[in-house]
């Protein structure tokens, strides 16, 4: 573990700040697990192993898409680094810091917006995506909507939702994105509660 820490620091120190953070989580709704468990009628917590096992070779792919000699969905890529951790539920999940070439960098807010979108896409034209937002992107609901939720902090949300709204991202003197998060119309209902783009 020391060793790694002490790589992980080398790696820093050569490449600079990271430019892209990804968190990538085990899905229990994956088709390659809900395939097996079905046939053999068990549950996720009957095989935790094959959730593990599914995780990792899905975790090495996008490695690997990343890391290609020609330049990723990203650009050309110096070095990836991650640490695999368990949820409470036994879900394994990745952060994954990568660090970009200089010439592939993201160092305006026009080109962070090439690659991060925090709004809600558009029912119409990506109903796929707007199901997997509504699914696994949505903060909430909390505050005034919902006193009692569990991030709720002295009648505030401790993760800060909802988000203030942006007509564009912005970057901060720190180097950090305050990422676009329009009016635009369009909600997600989760409990009976709309909630916009400000709970992404």
């Amino acid at each position: 573990m020391k060793q790694h820490y002490y790589d992980a620091m080398a790696l820093c120190k050569y490449h600079g700040f990271p430019d892209i953070f990804i968190t990538f989580t085990c899905n229990p709704k994956w088709p390659e697990v809900t395939r097996y468990l079905k046939k053999y009628n068990l549950t996720t917590e009957d095989r935790p192993e094959i959730l593990c096992t599914v995780f990792k070779m899905k975790l090495d792919n996008l490695i690997g898409e990343l890391t290609k000699k020609n330049g990723s969905l990203f650009g050309l890529v110096a070095a990836v680094m991650y640490t695999i951790e368990f949820q409470k539920r036994g879900m394994p999940h990745a952060h994954i810091l990568v660090f970009m070439e200089k010439g592939s960098k993201f160092p305006t807010a026009d080109d962070i917006d090439k690659i991060i979108s925090a709004e809600i896409p558009d029912k119409t034209v990506d109903p796929d995506l707007y199901v997997i937002v509504g699914d696994c992107m949505m903060h909430g609901p909390c505050g005034a909507a919902k006193k009692d939720n569990v991030c709720m902090v002295n009648g505030k949300c401790s993760k800060m939702f909802p988000k203030p709204l942006n007509i564009r991202t912005s970057i901060d003197a720190n180097g950090f994105p305050a990422y676009m998060y329009r009016i635009d119309g369009r909600f997600i209902e989760k409990n009976g509660i709309r909630l916009d783009n400000g709970f992404v």
